[in-house]
C-alpha cells in the first residue's frame, strides 16, 4: 500500500479529503496532517462581527476524512525531507510518504517586527478572531472600553477593523478602534476604494495611513514617525507569507519561501511532491493569494494524485484571468471586486454570503447540516 500525506487542510485540500475515497480505490493510504480542523476564511470576520457562531465556520476535518477513507493526525510538521521522503512532526513522530501534497497555506511574519511575536494577535490561524471577539466580549463585561489596533491596512485589516466596530455594535458596548497602514491609503491594491476609509471612519475607526509600524510593546505600538498608540488588543494584519518549514525542507521555492510547481501542480524537480493554495508558486510566480485559487486547484489536485497512483493523464491548472472578491465591511454591506470593477452595497454581502454558505455546505458531513448551513440566517 501507498501512502499518499495531506499535509495541511486548507480549502483545496478539503476537497481532496472529502474525495479521498477515489485515491484509496487505487491502493493508497491517505493520511492528512494538520493541527486543527478547517477555518473558512469567507466567514472568519463575520464570526469577528457576531454575524455567524463560531460552529458555522469550521469543518471537522478527522470525520471528514474519516468517511472517505481517510486518517487524520493532529499535529504539527516541523520538517520535510524529500530525499527520505518523510514528514516530521512536532510530536516527534514522522511520516514517510510516497506522494505528499502541500496545501499549509500561509501565515502573518510577526517576526519582521520585533515584539509582535510576544504582543500581537496575527490574523493566521484563523482561530484567533474567535479569540479576539471573546476577549472583547470580556473586556465589555467588566464595564471595559478597550483600545483596539490594527496593524495593516490592506484587505484583512480593514475587514477585522470594520468587524470589530459591528461587533461593538451588536453588544452594545463601544470600543476605540486605530487602523494603521503603511500604504498612502486603504486597500492600496483595489481600484475604486477610496471611499472606503471615509465609510470606516463613519463607523468611529481612526485611520492613520502612512504609518509603518516599527516596534510593539506590551500596551504601545511605535510607528516610523515616532508616534505611539496604545493599545489593549492588537491585531496583525501585515499580509502573508508562506511557512517558513517549506523554505527549510530543500524543495526548490520562490524568493517568498513557496515552492515552486509546473501546471500539474507538482513540484519542480520532484515528482513525488505536489502542492496548492497559498503555499506554491505557480509557474514560477505566485497568485493572489485568496481562496479562490485554491477552490479551483482542488479538483486538479486530486485528479492528478490519482494520476500518480494509478498511471493516468495528469491535468494543468489554468488559472483564471480575473476573479471575484468580496470583503465583509460587517455592516450589512459588502465591497466586491471584479478585475477593474468595483461595488458596495447590501447586494454584494448578500452574495457573499450565499456563496460562502453554499461552499460550506458541500463539505457537511450530513444532509441536516448542509440544509442548516444553507438556510441559517445570520445572527
Amino acid at each position: 500500500m501507498r501512502r499518499v500525506v495531506l499535509l495541511g487542510a486548507g480549502h483545496a485540500h478539503l476537497h481532496v479529503i472529502a474525495q479521498a475515497e477515489q485515491l484509496v480505490r487505487r491502493g493508497a493510504e491517505v493520511v492528512v496532517v494538520a493541527p486543527d480542523d478547517f477555518w473558512y476564511s469567507g466567514l472568519a470576520t463575520g464570526v469577528l462581527a457576531g454575524q455567524y457562531e463560531p460552529a458555522l465556520d469550521v469543518v471537522d476535518v478527522g470525520a471528514l476524512a474519516a468517511r472517505a477513507g481517510g486518517r487524520f493526525v493532529r499535529d504539527l510538521a516541523t520538517a520535510i525531507d524529500p530525499g527520505a521522503r518523510r514528514v516530521t512532526l512536532a510530536s516527534g513522530a514522522t511520516l514517510d510518504y510516497d506522494l505528499l501534497s502541500l496545501d499549509v497555506g500561509s501565515e502573518v511574519p510577526a517576526e519582521a517586527i520585533p515584539g509582535a511575536a510576544a504582543h500581537a494577535i496575527p490574523v493566521k490561524p484563523l482561530s484567533n478572531l474567535i479569540r479576539v471577539r471573546r476577549d472583547l466580549e470580556a473586556r465589555w463585561g467588566r464595564g471595559e472600553r478597550p483600545a483596539v489596533v490594527v496593524v495593516g491596512g490592506g484587505s484583512s485589516g480593514c475587514e477585522v477593523a470594520a468587524a470589530t466596530a459591528e461587533l461593538a455594535v451588536r453588544r452594545g458596548a463601544t470600543a476605540r478602534i486605530t487602523l494603521l497602514a503603511d500604504s498612502h491609503r486603504v486597500l492600496p491594491t483595489i481600484p475604486g476604494t477610496r471611499g472606503i476609509a471615509r465609510a470606516l471612519e463613519r463607523r468611529g475607526i481612526r485611520i492613520r495611513t502612512g504609518e509603518a509600524v516599527t516596534s510593539i510593546a506590551p500596551d504601545h505600538v511605535r510607528t516610523a514617525s515616532g508616534t505611539e498608540s496604545a493599545f489593549d488588543v492588537l491585531v496583525l494584519a501585515t499580509g502573508l507569507a508562506p511557512p517558513p518549514l517549506l523554505r527549510r525542507s530543500g524543495l526548490p521555492t520562490d524568493e517568498a519561501g513557496a515552492v515552486l510547481t509546473g501546471r500539474e501542480l507538482r513540484a519542480c524537480g520532484d515528482a513525488t511532491v505536489f502542492g496548492a493554495g497559498d503555499c506554491i508558486a505557480f509557474e514560477g510566480r505566485p497568485l493572489p493569494r485568496i481562496g479562490v485559487h485554491a477552490v479551483r486547484q482542488a479538483p486538479v489536485l486530486l485528479h492528478n494524485l490519482a494520476a500518480a497512483l494509478g498511471g493516468g493523464s495528469p491535468r494543468d491548472y489554468r488559472p483564471q484571468l480575473r476573479a471575484l472578491l468580496i470583503l465583509n465591511l460587517g455592516d450589512g454591506t459588502g465591497l466586491a471586486t471584479w478585475g477593474p470593477f468595483t461595488w458596495r452595497g447590501r447586494a454584494a454581502f448578500w452574495l457573499k454570503d450565499r456563496i460562502d454558505r453554499r461552499w460550506l455546505a458541500s463539505f457537511a458531513l450530513d444532509s441536516a447540516a448542509a440544509t442548516a448551513t444553507i438556510r441559517d440566517r445570520t445572527t
